[in-house]
């Protein structure tokens, strides 16, 4: 405890250091096995050991002298020998030999170290730097145990057969290495690690390492906790769970760093931490020189004599007085050194050396040290290391003209040094149209030949490649250079390029699409061919929370372990042979990433700078000297002229880099060599029977320079500052006169001519393309106008309707002239509403180009938009014609739509895009076009196919059309590098006020429910255009003050119109309905005028008839009076009558208020008579009739009945005389 305490307060803070209770468990473990092996030692001495052995492994080189000092305080005057494991060390040793690895202390104390931490751990993790010797370590020890003699005393590991299952726990996705439930199906699918422990746990024949050779973070390596600690049981998301069958199985990891490790996992594996100080460099040179002594040992001696005496020094000097464009560790560097020196040998030799001298033996390492050690360099650096090296080397050769070393090369035959222009290779164009074949001329310079040649020669050794290099420094066209030299008999080639949304699938997908199965497990390149791999843009995979890159694990995988993973049979590895990785990259730092330096350590990494401006001069030069050639019998002045063009684009080019640096707002401001290509681009697309005086070449000249500078400048004082830069090279490069003369923009159009006609049928033909000045904006406008009105005539759906303003014109020239580019592709950069997609379309319609666009549902993916380009394929690649493909960013449903753009950007190939039976088929089709051009020659399917996309590249346009506004923009362009590099930008500024004025124009004067004077229209116009223009200036106020954006958009602009309008027409209708109410009204007031007047007539000859009904009225009022006297004596009478009846009525209601009573009273009685009577049947009538004389209560009842039926009944008859009268019975008649 007290040891550790100490520790933890004095030693460094390591992320892999653990002084906790599982540490101290394993110390006591190894003090317990010492002391049983070793009872006659001290206990004292045998703790001392063992917290020395079981730490010291882990500590870094600083802190293993304050450890053992502290250790040496805690045991005073005690010394203990290191524990001898004789068997395990002599096998180690003999392992080392066999395997011509040599024998460096404290390497191989690391291997004794791995070793005794196996015995009581079984977690091992060997933490260390990249090219440490980590794999190394874990190969030679399993060979060593399997070596041994199993014996009862030694332990179980030991002597038994040893295997290893490796496996990058970052390369494949945490599913793929665990397993995954399918939830619909709800099958289970066991992952790749999962399948590996399962069956290491039931190999009881082999001892089986699993090695997880990967970074670790904190999602895969918790899942492993389990493992790890002393439960060792795998439990998995389907309960399954797997145990270890220990002893026969042991889980290793290797990794950089444990930066994203918790506490607790490190605390449960026992750690061995090897620095560059265990090994160093010159154990793998020692390794190397005595594979090279076996064919000349006088070679190897020299080259061991100038490692020996040279190589520190000028590894330090490299490191500490120069500035390297990639951080690369120090064993990578030598590895690729001895790597090129081997393929100098191979290309300059026939006997790998063995005849050479010293001094030739120290020209071949220098020359491999200066593309190696000092390969990484920008020129100003190397001018520091040309002087270093004449300083401290013999035999350099004298330079002038501000060359240096790296400008020469070894001679072949004299192997003495030779200048790089020397070994340049001729270049003649062999082509017809050079506008046509621009995109795909290389002209062999001083830079890019010495970059071939060390590449091809690395290459050759089986050694992949990088290039690193600032954009446009001819990386990509280098390594394709280089693709095209192979032997298509022997060699294919595949073309990937990175981005942001790169995943470890896709790339795995592409390249198991490019092998195929040979035998066993063991896979390659179809037909028995080896292939080159190029990787574009090989840094840009995002990285992710943990700070690593899971794509570029894939990568050093594949280069490492040399396969891949099966996803399709988990735990099963393919192993692909004769492919070799080549990659090219970007400077990292300031916004740009860095690879991983475990995959770093296996590519020969070169920087490539910037071609020198005589290199600049010379490739433009013969290429202008090409179209302007004094052959051609042009004006004397326009040859002068045209000699000045690479001068004059050079000089703006130099100036734009200086003044327009990118910023945050200005990301895109990057201006590299591919801006000078596209300048002389547009200019040969204009012929010489067009250019035929100087003026119309400056003005060309000019106009491409715009197009391809000035059209990316986001604010008008940019392009203001720009285009006085571009009149101030003019004037001092051709004087003021000319200068004058091309102040003012000629705009270059190839849509002027007019449509042909066909001599024998009489029928139009396609208008001329014929890249020309345009005489003015007026004819430009009429003539767009007029294929306008064609294309509404023909796309009656996609009708347009535009205001062809100035700005608008000269958008549509832009677009125009990138669709007539071959491979020329556009970034449309505008808020909403700027035309971009309408220009677009007329502008592909112009061109006689088919324009094509994604429709967005629910249901698009990926593959929809895959199934999407298959068409546009066919149509630009088999067909030949040209295709505008419009790609909005509003149709950017999923981040991986980019992905697939950037790979076709950069490469022209959508990897996995067709199916075998539809290349096989394109292939049928592109034959024969291609027997036209090449006739005679007998092409391969990779020669069909690469002359298919070629097409393609030529005649499908991709138009972006993305919005400026927040931070996607960027943050996509930053991540998909090829939508700035591939692409021709243009920024839609703000609409002018005049451009306003016009669009307002076209609404107000086309609107007829305006109902108002010209000179109020011009001023509602006027109006319109300048509130739009204040509120565009109050948004900037807005920000500077608030700090926030709001944008006011040209679809702003149109709605507020389209609002102005239907307010407008809303309020005239309400003013109509109120004024057609108003007249209503008073037709209506009319009308009773008339009325009453006509009434009046009629009331004077009605007043005459009124007179005389008046006196009748008078005598019949009379009698009315006294008619009336008599009503009232007889309503009198009946009143009194009505008196005698009320009263009768209150009576009469009395009385039936009594009965009712009576009624009811009765009521029970005559129910219970109801009740009875329902009793009766016929079987009592009968007995009824069988009585003669029946008593007397029946006889009455039936006279009752006879009475109710109104029967005959016997009379009444006196009983007594007077008395009262009774009623006889009747029961006769009752019968």
């Amino acid at each position: 405890n007290v040891l550790y305490r100490l520790c933890e307060e004095q030693l460094s803070k390591q992320a892999h250091y653990d002084f906790g209770l599982r540490n101290i468990l394993a110390v006591l473990r190894t003090a317990g096995a010492s002391k049983r092996q070793q009872q006659d030692k001290p206990e004292l001495e045998l703790l001392m050991r063992s917290l020395r052995d079981m730490n010291l492994s882990k500590f870094v080189a600083e802190d293993v002298p304050l450890f053992m000092s502290t250790l040496e305080d805690l045991f005073p005057g005690m010394h203990a020998e290191k524990q001898q494991h004789k068997e395990v060390e002599a096998a180690i040793a003999g392992v080392v030999t066999t395997s011509g690895l040599q024998k460096h202390d404290s390497w191989i104390l690391k291997i004794v170290q791995v070793y005794e931490m196996a015995l009581v751990r079984h977690s091992v993790m060997s933490v260390g730097p990249s090219g440490v010797g980590k794999t190394r370590i874990t190969e030679t020890l399993h060979k060593a145990l399997g070596n041994c003699t199993a014996s009862l005393d030694l332990p179980p590991m030991v002597g038994q057969p040893h295997r290893e299952a490796r496996m990058n726990p970052k390369a494949i996705t945490s599913p793929q290495m665990f397993g995954a439930l399918d939830v619909i199906a709800n099958e289970w699918t066991e992952g790749i690690f999962a399948q590996l422990w399962r069956k290491a746990n039931k190999d009881k024949k082999y001892f089986t390492w699993i090695v997880l050779d990967g970074p670790v973070d904190a999602i895969w390596i918790e899942n492993l906790n389990t493992v790890m600690d002393d439960n060792r049981i795998l439990t998995l998301a389907n309960n399954d769970r797997i145990p270890m069958l220990r002893p026969n199985c042991t889980l290793g990891f290797e990794v950089e760093d444990l930066r994203n490790a918790s506490p607790a996992t490190v605390s449960r594996a026992g750690v061995i931490f090897i620095s560059d100080a265990d090994l160093g460099y010159f154990p793998y040179v020692k390794t190397w020189l005595t594979a090279r002594a076996e064919t000349s040992k006088n070679f190897a001696d020299a080259l061991e004599e100038l490692f020996t005496s040279k190589m520190d020094h000028f590894i330090e000097f490299v490191k500490t007085e120069c500035r390297s464009k990639m951080n690369c560790s120090t064993i990578a560097l030598i590895t690729s050194m001895c790597n090129l020196v081997d393929g100098l040998l191979k290309d300059l030799t026939t006997d790998m050396g063995a005849t050479l001298d010293a001094q030739s033996t120290e020209r071949i390492f220098m020359y491999c040290a200066l593309w190696t050690i000092a390969g990484i360099l920008e020129h100003e650096d190397r001018i520091k290391v040309d002087a270093y090296m004449r300083q401290h080397f013999h035999g350099l050769p004298d330079v002038d003209g501000g060359d240096t070393v790296y400008e020469y090369t070894i001679d072949k035959e004299s192997f003495s040094w030779v200048h790089w222009s020397e070994k340049i290779p001729q270049w003649n164009y062999t082509g017809s149209d050079l506008a046509v074949d621009f995109p795909k001329l290389v002209i062999p310079t001083i830079d890019s030949a010495r970059t071939l040649y060390n590449l091809e020669r690395s290459a050759a050794m089986q050694r992949a490649v990088l290039l690193v290099g600032g954009p446009g420094t001819a990386k990509t066209s280098s390594i394709l250079e280089v693709l095209a030299k192979q032997d298509p008999s022997q060699t294919m080639f595949k073309k990937v390029s990175f981005s942001g949304a790169t995943t470890p699938l896709i790339f795995q997908k592409t390249i198991e699409g490019s092998i195929e199965k040979r035998q066993g497990k063991t896979f390659g390149p179809p037909g028995g061919k080896n292939m080159l791999v190029f990787v574009d843009d090989i840094s840009m995979p995002a990285i992710n929370n943990w700070g690593d890159q899971p794509t570029l694990e894939i990568v050093r995988q594949l280069i490492e372990q040399g396969g891949l993973y099966n996803l399709q049979k988990p735990g099963e590895i393919m192993q692909i042979v004769d492919m070799l990785v080549l990659g090219c990259m970007l400077h990292p730092g300031g916004g740009k990433q860095d690879i991983p330096n475990r995959a770093k350590r296996h590519f020969h990494v070169m920087n490539v700078t910037l071609p020198s401006m005589a290199s600049i001069q010379m490739i433009f030069g013969r290429l202008v000297s090409l179209m302007y050639s004094d052959e051609m019998g042009l004006d004397s002045d326009l040859l002068a002229a045209s000699g000045k063009l690479v001068e004059m684009t050079v000089n703006v080019w130099e100036r734009t880099k200086t003044k327009m640096l990118p910023t945050p707002a200005k990301f895109h401001y990057i201006f590299n060599l591919r801006d000078l290509s596209r300048v002389f681009q547009g200019i040969f697309m204009c012929a010489t029977d067009v250019v035929k005086d100087e003026v119309t070449l400056l003005a060309l000249w000019k106009h491409e320079a715009m197009r391809v500078f000035s059209d990316r400048l986001v604010n008008f004082d940019d392009k203001k500052w720009f285009d006085e830069t571009v009149n101030k090279v003019i004037e001092e490069t051709c004087g003021g006169a000319k200068a004058a003369k091309v102040k003012s923009e000629t705009y270059f159009v190839d849509f002027l001519r007019p449509p042909g006609e066909d001599p024998e049928t009489g029928e139009e033909t396609p208008a001329p393309k014929v890249y020309e000045p345009a005489p003015g904006i007026d004819t430009v406008k009429g003539v767009i106008n007029g294929y306008m009105k064609r294309f509404n005539e023909t796309n009656k759906l996609l009708a347009m309707d535009l205001v062809l303003f100035e700005d608008a014109l000269l958008h549509f020239m832009r677009i125009s002239r990138l669709l007539a580019t071959p491979r020329g592709n556009a970034l449309l950069v505008g808020v909403g509403g700027s035309g971009k997609q309408s220009l677009t379309r007329l502008a592909a319609f112009i061109a006689r180009a088919e324009s094509a666009q994604i429709t967005i549902t629910k249901t698009y993916s990926a593959n929809t938009l895959l199934d999407d380009f298959k068409p546009l394929y066919r149509v630009a690649g088999v067909l030949n014609r040209g295709v505008a493909f419009i790609f909005t960013d509003k149709e950017i449903k999923e981040e991986s739509f980019l992905e697939y753009l950037n790979i076709f950007l950069n490469t022209g190939e959508v990897p996995n895009l067709f199916a075998r039976d539809e290349y096989d088929a394109i292939i049928g089709e592109v034959s024969v076009p291609y027997q036209q051009m090449h006739k005679g020659s007998e092409p391969t399917k990779e020669d069909l196919w690469a002359f298919f996309i070629d097409r393609v590249r030529a005649n499908l346009h991709l138009v972006l059309c993305f919005s400026p506004v927040g931070v996607k923009f960027r943050n996509r362009a930053m991540a998909f590098p090829g939508l700035i590099n591939n692409c021709t930008i243009d920024w839609f500024l703000p609409w002018p006020e005049e451009a306003l004025g016009e669009v307002a124009a076209r609404m107000v004067l086309n609107n007829k429910d305006l109902r108002c004077e010209e000179s109020i229209k011009k001023k509602l116009i006027a109006q319109m255009a300048s509130t739009h223009r204040q509120v565009s200036l109050s948004t900037g106020e807005y920000f500077e003050q608030f700090r926030r954006n709001a944008y006011v958009t040209p679809k702003s602009y149109l709605s507020f119109m389209e609002a102005y309008a239907d307010v407008y027409l809303k309020k005239v209708q309400h003013i109509e309905m109120l004024a057609s109410s108003i007249n209503t009204g008073l037709s209506k007031l009319v009308e009773a005028g008339e009325d009453v007047a006509r009434m009046k007539v009629e009331l004077k000859e009605k007043e005459k008839g009124l007179v005389i009904a008046q006196e009748k009225s008078a005598v019949l009022l009379q009698e009315i009076t006294a008619s009336t006297a008599r009503a009232e004596k007889k309503k009198a009478e009946v009143q009194a009558v009505k008196d005698q009846l009320a009263g009768d009525a209150d009576i009469i209601a009395g009385q039936k208020e009594a009965v009712e009573r009576d009624l009811e009273a009765a009521q029970p009685a005559l129910d219970a008579a109801q009740s009875a009577l329902s009793a009766i049947n016929a079987k009592d009538f009968g007995l009824l009739k069988q009585l003669k004389n029946p008593p007397e209560i029946i006889k009455r009842i039936f006279d009752c009945v006879l009475i109710l039926l109104g029967e005959n009944i016997q009379p009444c008859n006196l009983v007594k005389p007077k008395e009262k009268l009774t009623l006889d019975a009747s029961w006769s008649f009752a019968l």
